[in-house]
């Protein structure tokens, strides 16, 4: 089946992913002769009102960060009833931050093939960690779009060398199937480190209330007017944190900052490798 409209569609609260989405994206768009390629970010609340839905003759690379070793919780449902394949041909896309991607690509890939995509593709990313720049600083590097780039060539070349395609299958996948429990992040004591309720504060001095991290918030975590309150749900994704022009917001939990030290003190050498896996066993 010739590839007829190609889709960049993703989750993206600090732009990592939607990057590495969208060079694959634009990959395939060329080599599949300059196919413009759409875009689809989901990434703020009323951007996930309705469906997504696609049909035979699309290819779809539908990217999330890995939270907690898996697609985030808060998002899930979105991804599981909300984005429909009806035979497109699919690529599903995972980024973390140097740790492990654990079961993420695995829950991403099989929520897509369970939701009738035609699975050509997957692949895990290394990006710099949101909560520290001292967790792989330098990725994604040039050699990480580079192989970005050949991932989203080698979707289409496989279409196109094979009138009847096989397609990547679950056993091919890194991580558990079923997908295990969320990872439970540890503090500097090797501890369970229990964060759920922490929220970015505002240093009111540096505020100018221009209200960015409201407009940038995929929860909606400043909708009550005051952009010097969180007050919804925060997943953490530190959309805020980095984007305010002011360096305003930061987090002051106790057990999150421990957590983010014992992940500097014990994951800031690695340099861990990504992981492609395409139909046909090709790497």
């Amino acid at each position: 089946m010739k590839i007829r409209r190609i889709w960049a569609v993703y989750f993206s609260p600090v732009a990592q992913t939607g990057k590495m989405v969208c060079k694959i994206a634009q990959a395939a768009g060329k080599a599949a002769g300059s196919i413009p390629v759409n875009v689809l970010d989901w990434t703020l609340p009323q951007a996930r009102q309705e469906m997504l839905t696609f049909d035979e003759g699309d290819l779809v690379v539908l990217g999330v960060p890995t939270y907690a070793g898996r697609v985030p919780n808060k998002l899930l449902p979105f991804v599981k009833d909300f984005i429909k394949g009806n035979g497109a041909f699919g690529a599903a896309v995972v980024t973390y931050g140097n740790r492990s991607f654990d079961d993420s690509l695995m829950e991403l890939f099989s929520c897509m093939e369970e939701n009738d995509f035609l699975m050509l593709g997957a692949a895990a990313f290394v990006c710099r960690h949101v909560f520290s720049e001292k967790l792989a600083p330098e990725r994604p590097s040039g050699e990480d779009f580079l192989q970005a780039e050949n991932f989203g060539k080698a979707l289409v070349e496989y279409t196109e060398k094979n009138d009847n395609p096989e397609f990547l299958i679950r056993s091919q996948i890194p991580g558990r199937n079923p997908v295990g429990p969320y990872y439970v992040p540890k503090g500097t004591d090797g501890k369970p480190a229990v964060f759920l309720k922490a929220k970015p504060k505002t240093r009111k001095e540096l505020c100018d209330d221009c209200g960015i991290c409201a407009a940038v918030c995929p929860m909606g975590c400043f909708s009550g007017g005051d952009f010097k309150k969180a007050e919804g749900i925060c997943i953490k994704c530190q959309a805020c944190i980095h984007r305010c022009p002011k360096g305003a917001k930061y987090f002051d939990d106790e057990a999150f900052l421990s957590h983010v030290s014992m992940l500097e003190e014990h994951f800031a050498d690695r340099y861990p490798a990504n992981e492609i896996c395409l139909a046909g066993g090709e790497k």
